[in-house]
């Protein structure tokens, strides 16, 4: 999936939700600060007449590498109108001065070739860029892309395969984008996935065998890519057998709702999880692993988060691997609500857990995670956001 990001001549379609995106239809997008460029550019300024579109990615994106190639093709096919831009964040550090992502970024664009020719930067090594550009977009997730109009405007905002983006592009070349049409055909499509998902059902229930059997429909939607279908699959399945869900595809459906990067639909469905099998440690184990935010800025409802990695905590097993994982995500749970003492609190106990079992179990680096933590939580440090 990639979002485009772009401006229309129509009024975005009324809901009853704030989409954080609207705020950056019409308008400048904010300063291009990178950490370096490491093929073509500089580029300081956006040229009038020109549209771009600026792509964020990181190698071990699958979605991401599976765009590229495309993007590609796109720039070639109108390097006088479009400038494609790609910016890589979200890069692994081992701390928070780790600057060897920029090798490996360099390495994977030497390797891609021909496939990747446009333009291509790094994020600084404050993620800056992430910071300034992704987080406003609400998406979370990449590959995440702005396009701007000839006039350098942020132009449109939406999650689209290549032949979408190939749509949109040409539209805000030729000054036919409407954004109201645009939303109107999102929904629409919406619609169609409904109808798409009953068809899926009632073959898969003909079949009536194995995952065909328990969860109609989902299978050949998920072949097809089609997340739409394959939610309203789920939700069919869930509705008729309750325990269709606890048996796993909780996940399966989690999983869907975060790939397509909407922050109230993944609140809806925690918000329901909690209620219904609050009690159950594996559903709020993962729960918390996909909601809690480990990092300065939350996405989704802190309190939801709170309560999902109280649970997974209290009911993890002492002296466990996961007991300390889940303290350190209880910890941000804190961090986000305020509490920045019960937050440090719950961090410590992860650090002893990992000092009193270290040479027995492995935690890959939580012990670094949680000490770059503590350093971001003292008092003195900027209260989240």
């Amino acid at each position: 999936m990639l979002l485009l990001v772009a401006r229309g001549s129509g009024s975005a379609a009324e809901s009853t939700r704030a989409n954080p995106i609207d705020a950056l239809i019409g308008k400048p997008p904010p300063p291009l600060v990178v950490g370096s460029w490491i093929q073509g550019g500089p580029i300081r300024s956006w040229q009038p007449g020109k549209v771009y579109v600026i792509d964020f990615w990181a190698t071990w994106c699958g979605p991401c590498r599976a765009a590229i190639p495309h993007l590609t093709r796109l720039s070639q096919r109108a390097t006088n109108d479009v400038e494609v831009i790609g910016v890589s964040i979200s890069e692994a550090q081992e701390t928070p001065e780790d600057t060897a992502y920029v090798q490996r970024v360099r390495a994977f664009v030497r390797k891609m070739g021909d496939q990747m020719t446009y333009p291509v930067a790094v994020d600084t090594v404050d993620r800056r860029m992430h910071a300034t550009w992704f987080k406003p977009t609400g998406t979370g997730g990449i590959p995440t892309a702005y396009i701007l109009d000839r006039k350098g405007r942020v132009a449109w905002a939406g999650i689209g395969d290549p032949a979408v983006i190939d749509r949109i592009v040409s539209e805000v070349l030729a000054g036919t984008f409407d954004y109201a049409r645009e939303s109107a055909r999102q929904q629409q499509a919406e619609a169609e996935a409904l109808s798409r998902s009953a068809v899926d059902i009632e073959a898969a229930r003909k079949r009536a065998s194995g995952t065909d059997a328990r969860y109609p429909g989902y299978r050949a939607a998920m072949e097809r890519g089609d997340s739409a279908a394959a939610l309203a699959s789920l939700n069919a399945a869930f509705a008729a057998d309750p325990s269709s869900e606890v048996a796993g595809a909780y996940q399966w459906k989690l999983m869907l709702l975060l790939q397509r990067n909407r922050v109230d639909p993944v609140n809806d469905y925690a918000r329901e999880l909690i209620a219904k099998h609050g009690t159950n440690d594996d559903i709020m184990s993962f729960l918390s692993a996909c909601i809690v935010a480990t990092s300065d800025e939350a996405r989704f409802d802190t309190k939801l988060a709170w309560q999902a990695a109280k649970r997974s905590a209290d009911a993890a097993k002492p002296d466990s691997r996961w007991q300390q994982f889940a303290r350190w995500r209880l910890g941000w749970a804190y961090y986000h609500l305020g509490d920045r003492v019960k937050a440090a609190e719950s961090i410590h106990a992860a650090l002893a857990g990992i000092h009193a079992l270290k040479g027995r179990i492995d935690f890959d680096n939580l012990e670094a995670e949680c000490t770059e933590a503590l350093r971001l939580m003292q008092p003195t440090a900027p209260a989240p956001r």
